[in-house]
């Protein structure tokens, strides 16, 4: 197992760069031709203006759209994205050496959110699926499953505690290609599964939430000024 895992990490995590790789490539052709060959309706013929590009901004980081449409899965979906962030921040600490003030400054935070994690994702799975429109496809559902595991044996682990020290040998050993002994604690060995599984499927949406937000505004601006001349 001291070998299986690290190699299955650096294959996930050579899949995800080249899954980034490949989408940045598509999207970056598709716009070049959008460029070149505008049309009336998905873009202005004097290309996409600042104010374009300011909205797609508002509805990316304050999900106005979502506000507009939903408020409740609004405020699921804010509480589920600042609580991952927070989360993220504080599994900082078992990737650098040494840790930064500000980083072990936001772990009671990360320990909060990590309680709020599973909450807020259940919370948005009720509204979507109870709901008159149905929002969630099977991959959101395979998505949901993996992130809230990913958040019950986390919090697990608060309650039957792997070693720290040698959490954060295995994990600095695999970033310095010195792979190390897997810690004794078949939750920590659930718990990094389920987020290399998680991995693949994060560089679609990414990339996927904002390109599909500014070309639905490109496509408002420009509908707009055919209907202005006409």
């Amino acid at each position: 197992m001291r070998i299986i895992l690290p190699i299955l990490a650096y294959s996930i995590y050579a899949a995800f760069w080249c899954r980034i790789i490949f989408h940045a490539l598509v999207w970056y052709r598709a716009a070049g031709r959008l460029l070149t060959n505008p049309s009336p309706v998905s873009a202005p013929a004097s290309g996409v203006s600042l104010s374009v590009y300011a909205e797609a901004a508002t509805d990316i980081v304050f999900f106005r759209r979502l506000f507009d449409t939903n408020r409740l899965l609004w405020v699921g979906s804010w509480t589920f994205h600042f609580s991952f962030l927070f989360v993220l921040l504080r599994h900082l600490i078992y990737f650098m050496n040494p840790v930064p003030g500000c980083i072990s400054a936001l772990q009671p935070l990360g320990v909060y959110a990590g309680y709020v994690l599973p909450l807020s994702l259940l919370s948005i799975l009720v509204i979507r699926v109870a709901g008159r429109e149905k929002y969630v496809s099977w991959p959101n559902f395979l998505i949901f499953g993996l992130v809230f595991l990913i958040g019950i044996t986390g919090l697990l682990m608060h309650v039957f505690r792997p070693d720290l020290v040698d959490v954060k040998g295995f994990i600095m050993g695999i970033l310095t290609f010195r792979p190390e002994l897997v810690p004794h604690s078949f939750l920590f060995f659930s718990h990094f599964l389920l987020v290399l599984l998680l991995a693949p499927y994060l560089p679609f949406h990414i990339f996927a939430s904002p390109i599909i937000i500014l070309e639905a505004r490109q496509r408002q601006e420009g509908l707009k000024m055919v209907l202005h001349e006409k």
